[in-house]
């Protein structure tokens, strides 16, 4: 059988292995079991791993003659979200849920795994990252970056399956394609006081207001109009009774940027519109911001490579019209690290009812890309570890 033949006969095992998943999830920094469940498989198909950091695993398949290594990495947590899918293999943990894909993303690999372990014909060695924490910074990439895991890696590639795009297409830019995705919290200081008397009082309801309204001028106003930023509050916390001023108000948002620049550059206004806003109402904003992921920047070459791997697998019109996605990814780390790029595999197909968004508590996928995801990973990887050998 050729590579294609191969991945689709691998499908049954893919969804069940999937819907294993998806009935099992677990939040960032638990996936307990279903470390133990890729060990489990790993061990089956006779594949070498370590446990280099929390629940990560990493499986390393040797290739017959040496040569390059390459590493493909599939995130295995999950979110705090009740499904509200109805399935048989809906999530039998309450509040928790796969609302991203990312067991998919696994049985993907594991499907990697055993092809590769079938059929060892191919020079140097490939790593299988099973990736904590991916959902919660400060994500789990990092510490397998700090482990080693990449220390010998020539190339990583990753993937991601996405219910915008349907099922048969992807899409892959170079350059930057995903944005940095980092956190802010301003309590606005002000002095408490009874509703009916507002001149004793510092309202810090209205300073927070105002504030939250000035953030609005600093992506507008602030940044070169031809560069995507976002300054979203998400949340906003104060008072106890009707009436009585607050004298503390907490607002909570996000900052995005695909550039470190620009990133830097919303950081310091957030901060200054902040600060001189709760000023301007006699009140004080007392400010942090958590840097989370960087930009996750794609590689030419390896870009390229994922495009080569689309039209072997999809066909001639594999490709999706793209934009960069300003949702965050820690799959950033491991492109600061070394070459590589991340793909978006398309999922969605409304006949089957995988046509929410990502997050949404009634998230699903199509299964008819897992064995797509395992033939361009498998032609991806080979294509990289081949280029420039003989024989």
């Amino acid at each position: 059988m050729d590579l294609k033949e191969r991945a689709q006969a691998l499908a049954p095992d893919l969804v069940a292995w999937r819907r294993h998943l998806h009935a099992h999830p677990e939040l960032s920094f638990q996936e307990n079991e279903t470390s133990r469940y890729i060990q489990e498989h790993l061990r089956r198909f006779g594949i070498p791993f370590t446990l280099p950091a929390g629940t990560a695993v990493v499986g390393v398949v040797e290739g017959r003659r040496p040569g390059r290594t390459v590493a493909i990495r599939a995130d295995i947590d999950a979110l705090p979200i009740e499904e509200e899918n109805t399935f048989p293999f809906r999530s039998t943990r309450p509040g928790v849920m796969h609302a991203c894909g990312h067991d998919g993303h696994t049985a993907i690999l594991l499907g990697v795994a055993r092809l590769l372990a079938e059929n060892p014909d191919f020079p140097g060695r490939v790593k299988l990252i099973f990736q904590h924490g991916e959902e919660t910074p400060p994500g789990g990439a990092q510490a397998l970056v700090a482990a080693g895991v990449l220390a010998d890696v020539d190339h990583v590639l990753g993937l991601h399956l996405m219910s915008h795009i349907p099922t048969g297409k992807a899409a892959i830019l170079t350059g930057p394609q995903m944005a940095s995705a980092d956190n802010f919290t301003a309590r606005i200081v002000g002095q408490g006081g009874h509703g009916a008397s507002p001149h004793e009082a510092v309202d810090s309801i209205v300073a927070a207001a105002a504030a939250v309204m000035n953030l609005q001028t600093v992506v507008s106003r602030r940044v070169d109009p031809l560069l995507p930023a976002v300054v979203t509050v998400g949340r906003f916390h104060a008072g106890t009774a009707a009436n009585v001023i607050a004298p503390v108000a907490v607002l909570e948002g996000t900052i995005r940027a695909l550039d470190e620049e620009t990133r830097r550059l919303l950081h310091a206004e957030v901060r200054r519109v902040l600060e001189a806003t709760a000023g301007a109402y006699g009140a004080r904003a007392e400010v942090e911001i958590e840097g989370g992921y960087p930009p996750l920047v794609n590689h030419p070459h390896e870009a390229e490579v994922f495009r080569a791997a689309c039209r072997e697998a999809l066909g001639p019109d594999w490709n999706h019209p793209s934009r960069p996605f300003m949702g965050g990814e820690d799959f950033a780390y491991y492109l600061r690290e070394r070459p590589g790029a991340f793909l978006f595999l398309g999922c969605r197909n409304e006949a089957k009812g995988a046509c929410w968004p990502h997050h949404h508590p009634r998230f699903t996928i199509d299964e008819d890309a897992l064995p797509l995801g395992v033939e361009i990973l498998m032609r991806a990887a080979l294509r990289l570890l081949t280029a420039g050998t003989s024989g």
